[in-house]
């Protein structure tokens, strides 16, 4: 069985490091926060080394994952230096925002590859997006092996480079939209007269069954809602309030923020 390694397990690298190991595969995880590292190595039962035993990781791990902000790979491949040489290359996969497949390579010698990913949140609980793209070259099994060590992550999806920026605002950042409307839909429950949880449980699942229904149908959104808007009924009545209050333009400027945020990251 291929051994995965993670450098940095924040929040992202944490929920990571749990779908692959629900996959069977093994792990060798470096964090520079001990504490927590060893929290999640208790959780997962993954094996752990310190700053003195990364060559460890480097040389026994078949694909490393690298889980630092971006502006810290610098410091990261300061450390690491002596143990990432031509000799011996290895294929890095990165979640970092901003960092281009181009950019990532100035980080190694010329015979190491490079994946980069655009995870979301819910990969914690199976139901993520992550978009990748490759260095060229980059061994099939290699990529075979990242798909299959993330099928307990949810869809992952070979996505062009070019697409990345969209594919950050969509899929990256849109589910802290979606709480916006969870919370703004439980408000208005609680408003009137449900209690709170009842308020979120229906809100939030309301979400979850409507997406499920896009997904598991293969119908446009656009019909499914016809499907629920009877005539001179209270959806329809809802549908117009939402219209008129430009729900559909806010929408829209909020994924399209996000997305020029990504462009202008991309630029530093």
């Amino acid at each position: 069985m291929p051994t995965i390694g993670m450098i940095g397990v924040g929040n992202m690298g944490s929920a990571i490091a749990k779908a692959i190991l629900k996959a069977g595969y093994s792990m060798i995880l470096h964090n520079r926060t001990q504490e927590k590292l060893a929290v999640l190595a208790e959780q997962v039962g993954a094996d752990v080394v310190g700053s003195e035993s990364l060559d460890e990781l480097i040389n026994e791990s078949d694909i490393i994952f690298i889980g630092v902000k971006p502006n810290q790979f610098g410091t990261i491949f300061e450390q690491l230096d002596d143990l990432v040489i031509e000799s011996k290359p290895k294929t890095w996969v990165s979640m970092a925002a901003g960092l281009s497949i181009t950019q990532l390579e100035t980080f190694t010698p010329a015979s190491h590859k490079w994946i980069r990913t655009m995870p979301n949140t819910p990969v914690e609980i199976g139901e993520g997006y992550i978009a990748y793209c490759t260095s060229e070259n980059t061994d099939v099994e290699k990529i075979t092996l990242f798909e299959k060590s993330l099928q307990y992550a949810g869809i992952v999806e070979a996505i062009p480079e070019s697409l990345f920026n969209a594919v950050t605002g969509l899929a990256g950042s849109s589910p802290a939209f979606i709480y916006q409307l969870i919370e703004a839909m439980s408000d208005v429950g609680v408003e009137h007269g449900l209690s709170r949880e009842q308020s979120r449980k229906m809100a939030s699942q309301a979400v979850k069954g409507a997406s499920s229904m896009v997904i598991e149908t293969g119908m446009h959104p656009s019909e499914l809602k016809d499907k629920v808007t009877s005539p001179n009924g209270t959806t329809i009545a809802g549908v117009v309030a939402l219209e008129h209050a430009g729900f559909k333009s806010a929408i829209n400027k909020g994924v399209t923020a996000a997305i020029n945020k990504s462009i202008q990251m991309s630029k530093k």
